[in-house]
């Protein structure tokens, strides 16, 4: 009695043919599958790259919003042969100003300039009269040098000289039970 079956020649050929086969499919998946993940991967530092540039903007436009509220009069322009610097006065009797050198948006605290925004396209601080207030607008371009963040960020922010902002709120307790009196 035999147990094993005798194959020809011809179908051992088969069986490597489809080892090859499978490889080449296996090849062709993966290429494919390293090719979709190297557009995610570039997609998602792009976005990342694109949430810093957003939490910055909204961290100057924190403290340019503090400064318009604290000022005690108009912001001016003072034009400069290699600068125009936006100066606040404020009512404390400080100076706080603020220029964009080069591609950095760079905030005067009466000492030293510091650069609070990086790879800024366009900075533009204009009036805003509005119907009962006269406001200030920023418009404010970020660079990307990216291929799949097409066009620059761009935000804009308002605040209204004098007046003071909102204290920011107590966190939030949870009610206390009153007791309810029983008859």
């Amino acid at each position: 009695m035999k147990l094993r079956s005798h194959r020809t020649r011809s179908e051992a050929g088969v069986s490597l043919i489809e080892c090859l086969v499978y490889i080449g499919l296996f090849a062709v998946l993966l290429l494919c599958g390293s090719r979709f993940f190297t557009v995610v991967y570039q997609h998602n530092k792009a976005v990342a790259k694109a949430a810093g540039y957003t939490s910055a903007a909204l961290d100057a436009a924190r403290h340019w919003r503090r400064d318009i509220a604290n000022a005690k009069g108009e912001p001016k322009l003072i034009r400069g042969e290699r600068f125009d610097v936006i100066r606040i006065d404020q009512a404390n009797g400080e100076r706080v100003s603020y220029r964009v050198n080069g591609t950095r948006l760079e905030r005067h605290n009466g000492e030293e300039w510091i650069p609070i925004i990086r790879r800024v396209a366009s900075s533009i601080m204009l009036p805003d009269q509005r119907e009962h207030v006269r406001a200030w607008r920023w418009e404010l371009a970020m660079e990307t040098k990216s291929r799949f963040l097409g066009d620059p960020v761009r935000f804009s922010f308002t605040a209204v000289p004098g007046h003071l902002l909102a204290p920011r709120p107590a966190k939030a307790q949870p009610p206390t039970r009153t007791p309810v009196p029983t008859p």
